[in-house]
């Protein structure tokens, strides 16, 4: 007789149950029980271009070409709209050129925040795939442009499966335009395919497994017909060429 044959014959002689692989097995409950939940928390990356203003070529964007008297009102009336959703944004972050840093400062105001600075989210010129514009711009320059870009990206547009998260960021028409392009999966170098409002707000959500989807683009609706400045020639009205 063979060991097996032994245990079953000294187990029967003993009294004791036989046990099957059924018995043993997980209720369903149980198994329900052990099953970690999915994340779900969602980040919503909030994106404002700055209002709009006044260039002068020769100026320092860090020290100068602040915002216009139409610029500081177009960046009051997006802090209103921020105001009345019914979220509490985690951050406030600006780029350090003039612009940025105003219209930030005039949206915290409203808030009750205070804006932090990053330098790596200041306007740049990322390569593009509008025929000849690379050629008439620095090939260093661009390069730089999109090594921060890269970087940002990584920095900001983090999955918060803990739970939802709201980040608000003022930044420039270039630089939400190559965000827009990477959150939709679209080659970035189209980002001077589309055109953007000042003041305007995109929102792009981070799921929780990192993915990313576009909410919205470059609304303008806090702001009335008559005060919409665009960078290239927006809807058809308002004003165009908005800086």
């Amino acid at each position: 007789m063979n060991t097996a044959l032994l245990a079953l014959a000294a187990c029967l002689c003993a009294g004791a149950p036989l046990t099957h692989a059924a018995d043993t097995a997980p209720s369903p409950a149980a198994r329900a029980a052990d099953v970690i939940p999915a994340p779900k928390g969602v980040r919503y990356v909030y994106l404002m271009r700055h209002g709009m203003y006044d260039r002068v070529d020769s100026l320092d964007d860090r020290t100068a070409n602040g915002l216009n008297a139409l610029g500081h009102e177009q960046a009051r009336l997006l802090g209103k709209r921020l105001a009345g959703l019914p979220v509490k944004p985690r951050v406030l972050v600006s780029s350090d050129l003039t612009r940025a840093r105003e219209t930030a400062d005039e949206i915290g105001a409203i808030l009750r925040m205070t804006a932090e600075r990053d330098t790596l989210i200041a306007e740049c010129t990322p390569p593009s795939s509008r025929p000849g514009f690379d050629q008439e711009n620095d090939p260093a320059e661009m390069a730089l442009c999109q090594a921060n870009l890269e970087a940002a990206w990584a920095k900001y547009f983090r999955a918060s499966p803990e739970g939802d998260a709201h980040d608000l960021i003022v930044c420039h028409g270039n630089v939400i335009r190559w965000f827009l392009n990477r959150a939709i999966g679209n080659d970035v170098r189209h980002w001077t395919s589309l055109d953007i409002g000042n003041a305007s707000l995109t929102i792009i959500a981070v799921r929780a497994d990192g993915t990313t989807r576009l909410v919205m683009y470059s609304d303008v609706g806090h702001l009335p017909v008559e005060e919409q400045t665009w960078a290239g020639r927006g809807g058809g009205w308002g004003k165009t060429g908005g800086r």
